[in-house]
């Protein structure tokens, strides 16, 4: 019986071990269409205009909060005297006062077209960080290499290498061969309503259905990636959801002297820890299972056999990734709480306490998910569970890695970045291009800018060679 039950084990063994070198050795991960790299050129000017850009304060506070309109004219104007041929040429229209939409025909207009997209509004600088940047936040500082201010990466450095782009192109005669829109909106940082959610029922009320829509989200990475031997370009070809929840516990206060054994403060946090002590389940969505296949590509044998075979790894494939932040958010929908509000003088035991926790919504998941998870993890009726509506944005569809305007950017992103490795990954954070999902074939997110810095923080930058590539990028997207 024993020597049957052993023989059984070599036989289920030897057949485990075939299927997955089977599997392994049959592994090939999407093959890249190499293209020859070319000279990026340098543009004199554009530091400086990007510069410029930089010191206009075209801050987004608040999804109520109002807008300084003086800093945003002084935008548009910008605009117009440094891109001339831009607004002399281009057929231009006006959402909200200042998000803006340019039309360029093409030479054939019975081809779909393509949406360039960039947003010229930036997040604010708390008052307490001011001192820690290198240099003053909205100063557009230029010192040797490095543009710094407020915006440079998110989003002014994209807005102002397509506007250049477009300005070199309408200099030099060039005509797009198929009609390309480019979208400028203004609030993407508060979630788009004003903006890209107003000119994309545009597009869709004139039946335009973009080919493909180019917006920011993915860039170049050398650090994450350093067991592939190369620099690694991430597209965005989906991008999470977005949802706030709202916990509100209210019993009676009192007197600080007197306290009761629990008090609204109290609840609330224990709700909080509680939320933030587990994690909603974990999730391989498409795009992230394309990071994984390609990157793994140039790795060790062990490496590939892993990915493929997910169906007996894809635990241990989970569980590294949860060790970094920025990993887990690939993998699993986040909680975590962004605003506490309660009391209002320090001897008074406050009524209520408040607290909201942005959720980043993974494919294959919702917010109503996201609601049920919330309630079951506190089960605690004291504290009301609720779902904001005002900024709601379900998970999106994801374009295919085989789709042809992904080989497009893939193609285009070889030419200005020489032993790149491109691939498709998920957008965590939310873009004004999730209002054309609906109706355009392929959204994309990248912009060729390489390893970043002070991304919503602190001495943010931008390399005067990020900023040439990009433009060069542009350029020959413009050109096809």
């Amino acid at each position: 019986m024993i020597k049957r039950i052993f023989i059984t084990f070599c036989i289920l063994l030897v057949g485990l071990i075939g299927v997955l070198l089977f599997n392994t050795f049959r592994f090939n991960p999407a093959s890249e269409s190499s293209k020859p790299s070319i000279a990026i050129n340098k543009y004199d000017t554009a530091a400086l205009h990007l510069s410029q850009a930089l010191q206009i304060k075209t801050v987004s506070f608040g999804d109520t909060l109002p807008i300084d309109t003086a800093e945003f004219i002084k935008f548009r104007t910008f605009m117009e005297t440094t891109y001339p041929l831009m607004h002399q040429k281009l057929e231009k229209k006006s959402f909200n006062l200042f998000s803006y939409v340019f039309t360029w025909k093409g030479k054939d207009t019975t081809l779909a077209p393509y949406v360039l997209m960039a947003h010229t509004d930036v997040v604010p600088v708390e008052a307490i960080a001011e001192s820690k940047w290198s240099y003053p936040s909205f100063s557009g500082a230029i010192d040797k290499d490095t543009i710094w201010g407020r915006g440079a990466v998110d989003d002014k450095g994209s807005a102002i290498a397509i506007m250049e782009a477009v300005e070199l192109s309408l200099q030099e005669n060039i005509q797009p061969n198929r009609t390309i829109y480019l979208c400028f909106g203004h609030d993407e940082e508060i979630s788009g309503k004003r903006g890209a959610a107003i000119f994309s029922k545009w597009f869709d009320s004139s039946n335009i259905k973009p080919a493909l829509v180019l917006d920011e989200g993915g860039m170049v990475d050398t650090e994450k990636f350093k067991a592939t031997g190369r620099p690694v370009a991430v597209v965005g070809t989906g991008e999470k959801g977005y949802t706030n929840i709202d916990l509100t516990v209210e019993i009676p206060g009192g007197h600080s002297s007197t306290p009761m054994k629990e008090t609204a403060i109290d609840i609330l946090n224990k709700a909080i820890v509680k939320v933030r002590a587990k994690q909603m389940p974990a999730l391989i969505a498409p795009p992230v299972q394309d990071l994984l296949n390609r990157t793994s590509a140039g790795e060790s044998f062990f490496t590939k056999m892993v990915m493929a075979n997910m169906w007996l790894f894809k635990g241990s494939v989970i569980k590294k990734m949860e060790a970094s932040n920025q990993t887990n958010a690939m993998v699993h929908t986040t909680l975590v709480p962004t605003i506490v509000k309660a009391g209002i003088k320090d001897n008074v035991i406050p009524s209520i306490a408040k607290a909201t926790f942005n959720s980043r919504i993974l494919p294959g998941q919702t917010s109503g998910d996201v609601v049920a998870f919330v309630k079951k993890a506190i089960n605690d009726e004291r504290v009301i569970v609720k779902k904001q509506t005002i900024s709601l944005f379900e998970a999106s569809a994801t374009t295919s890695a085989d789709h042809p305007t992904f080989k497009k950017i893939e193609g285009l992103t070889q030419q200005v970045l020489p032993n790149v490795l491109v691939s498709p990954y998920l957008v965590v954070g939310a873009t004004d291009s999730r209002y054309f999902r609906p109706f355009s074939e392929s959204v994309l997110n990248f912009s060729p800018m390489q390893d970043v810095k002070g991304f919503h923080g602190i001495d943010e930058r931008l390399g005067k060679e990020d900023l040439n590539r990009m433009i060069t990028f542009y350029k020959l997207f413009i050109q096809e």
